[in-house]
């Protein structure tokens, strides 16, 4: 990883410094606990069979709520705000939602997948939705927490939550119109995969971001939109021969040579996150995340060719 990593970081016109790089490997391990100890006690509250499910979706939630809450980190000293224990509660709940928001529209089948969206929309509308399980319970809970934290009337959080179901309905709108979307020249087709890829990561970044901040720019914005975006490029790539297995298509899976995408993709999206955000500890702090995550998923998507597993939580 090692070689790889000094590779990456050689093809950048800027790098994140050495600092900036041990902070990430320091910081993952202490907000990988603060997850633990924030949601276990829900999970054993609300939804205690998460803890014990053989697919180990706990684990991958604890993952997925640790990236979040280094992101939130970056994006709150993006802007010159504390990262203090209220806004690492913030980024863990967040994180806890996306994991449970993306096993509602991806593990368990397309009347599933429109029922939720029908449920969300409905919970949008009235605060409620009937529960019919524990784990509907849960995202109830976490969600409820979440929203306790924020004013969610307000425009900028209330556009980004709404911004964020439109994405993901487009999404899943395309996955019902698959046969269509394999009509599509090709070139056509491969830029409706990435542009949804790009939306529904884009957009959520910029939700944690309103959650966590009280002004969003236009800039920032803009600029957190491009980070979001290439962590959604990254994910696929790592999960490519999983998401194959499950007969899911995603840009990245549709690409004939996906790998040397991904490094064009990854390097000028840094640069722009380099040029775009001022010289800062927040600047610094998001790409060498970026970057050592780019690795890690390129690493992970090369033993997956190998042992054509299922998907799986990593980080290290």
């Amino acid at each position: 990883m090692n070689r790889e990593a000094r590779s990456a970081r050689g093809n950048l016109h800027w790098q994140p410094p050495a600092d900036a790089r041990e902070r990430v490997d320091a910081l993952m391990p202490v907000y990988r606990r603060f997850v633990t100890a924030t949601l276990e006690p829900i999970v054993k509250a609300h939804y205690p069979a998460l803890l014990e499910n053989a697919s180990n979706e706990y684990r991958k939630m604890v993952e997925l709520s640790t990236k979040m809450m280094l992101v939130g980190h970056a994006c709150t000293e993006l802007d010159d705000y504390p990262y203090d224990e209220r806004r690492q509660r913030i980024a863990c709940l967040f994180g806890c939602c996306c994991f449970l928001a993306d096993s509602f529209i991806d593990d368990f089948g397309d009347e599933a997948t429109k029922a939720y969206l029908a449920r969300l929309e409905q919970l949008f509308a009235t605060g409620w939705f009937e529960l019919r399980n524990e784990r509907e319970r849960l995202f109830y809970v976490v969600v409820s927490r979440l929203f306790a934290e924020r004013d969610i009337l307000e425009p900028t959080l209330r556009q980004a939550i709404l911004r964020l179901f439109e994405a993901q309905r487009r999404d899943v709108d395309m996955r019902f119109l698959e046969t269509r979307v394999k009509e599509l020249p090709r070139p056509q087709r491969l830029a409706l995969l990435k542009r949804c890829a790009r939306d529904r990561s884009g957009h959520a970044i910029i939700l944690l971001a309103a959650f966590l901040l009280p002004h969003l720019s236009l800039d920032y914005m803009r600029l957190i939109f491009v980070a979001g975006a290439l962590i959604m490029f990254i994910d696929d790539h790592g999960d490519c021969y999983a998401d194959r297995a499950d007969r899911r298509v995603t840009y990245m899976n549709a690409l004939e040579r996906p790998e040397p995408a991904l490094k064009r993709i990854f390097f000028s999206h840094i640069q722009k996150l380099a040029q775009g955000f001022r010289p800062a500890a927040g600047r610094d702090l998001l790409i060498a995340f970026l970057t050592r995550y780019y690795v890690t998923r390129l690493q992970k998507h090369r033993e997956q060719r190998r042992l054509r597993g299922p998907a799986w939580a990593v980080y290290e």
